[in-house]
């Protein structure tokens, strides 16, 4: 599975969906509208090429996977800690953190460096912390910024063995 997840905000929407069992309460919960709430359990869905919920008059009834994806992606973005962080932002950052610097992570993501750079700048902006010391190619991880890395890694962990999950029943349901 490549790091090409789907949105985090997505998965907040579906955790929160899962959570309320409504829309409204859900959209109120991770500050979106309900048709933009509406818009990510859909993309979700596609994504997946699985039903997430069960959609009726009394609200909405999670499916199998939705109940092994939510708690995976409320464990997630727990160790995210934060709703701002996107995942251009999260990707950024670990390949930031396992190179060593803007050259090596750019060419690990197919980012551009400058695409980089603004991306590990917005978290840092984002999370009101400084997360990389610079000196001159060379980069290292703030105290904050190993801590974050540790957690964004166990985020990504998380949300992998989610979509996991949900890969291994859907090959079962199919069976």
């Amino acid at each position: 599975m490549n790091d090409r997840l789907p949105n985090i905000r997505h998965f907040a929407a579906l955790a929160a969906t899962v959570r309320h069992g409504s829309l409204t309460r859900a959209a109120r919960a991770v500050n979106l509208t309900q048709p933009a709430l509406t818009q990510a359990v859909a993309g979700l869905e596609t994504a997946l090429g699985v039903t997430l919920f069960e959609r009726g008059p009394t609200g909405m009834t999670p499916t199998e996977p939705a109940l092994l994806l939510a708690s995976r992606a409320e464990a997630a973005i727990a160790h995210i800690g934060s709703p701002r962080v996107t995942g251009t932002q999260l990707r950024a950052f670990l390949a930031l953190a396992r190179a060593g610097g803007y050259a090596g992570a750019a060419e690990a993501t197919g980012l551009s460096s400058a695409s980089l750079h603004r991306a590990v700048a917005d978290l840092a902006v984002a999370l009101g912390q400084r997360l990389v010391d610079r000196r001159g190619r060379i980069v290292t991880l703030t105290p904050a910024g190993q801590k974050r890395a540790r957690g964004f890694g166990l985020a990504m962990a998380e949300l992998r063995a989610g979509l996991a999950e949900v890969a291994a029943w859907k090959g079962q349901a199919g069976g």
